[in-house]
């Protein structure tokens, strides 16, 4: 990086029926991070999923989140940050009745490709649907090709 990055028209998409804003990208940062605001609903969860090649760290803004990491669970509120190292099974979740808006950071970068594999991009603000059967296929199919393995559960 040889100067001033400006995103100043962040993408956003519907995934996985969250509002996902890509605020930096991989091109921006040498390939080292991304970085993603997410806007979650109440009654959102991830899947259960490992990253096999990066690092993921959560930083709520608004609202709180259930982590499931490993076999530890804990809720984390806004002004707290946790880090979900690769290899190890994670889900984030809101409950019924709270949205959250948190930033996700990927550590190397890469991950922001498998949301743009997952979903068409857009200019904002994407209000978020839940994800149909398609759009639930195109997830299973883009999973292994950036080193996410989707878990039962």
């Amino acid at each position: 990086m040889n100067g001033l990055i400006l995103n100043d028209k962040p993408l956003e998409y519907n995934f996985a029926g969250a509002r996902a804003r890509l605020l930096t990208s991989g091109d921006d940062t040498g390939g080292a991070f991304c970085m993603l605001e997410m806007f979650s609903p109440p009654g959102k969860a991830t899947p259960l999923h490992v990253h096999e090649r990066e690092d993921e760290t959560i930083t709520v803004l608004e609202g709180h989140v259930n982590l499931t990491v490993g076999d530890q669970e804990v809720q984390l509120h806004a002004g707290e940050t946790a880090i979900m190292p690769r290899d190890i099974a994670h889900r984030i979740a809101t409950d019924d009745t709270t949205a959250a808006r948190y930033l996700v950071v990927c550590t190397p970068a890469g991950f922001e490709d498998f949301v743009e594999a997952c979903a068409d991009a857009q200019q904002g603000p994407v209000i978020p649907t839940a994800p149909g059967p398609e759009d639930i296929a195109r997830m299973r199919a883009a999973a292994p090709h950036y080193g996410i393995t989707l878990l039962p559960g």
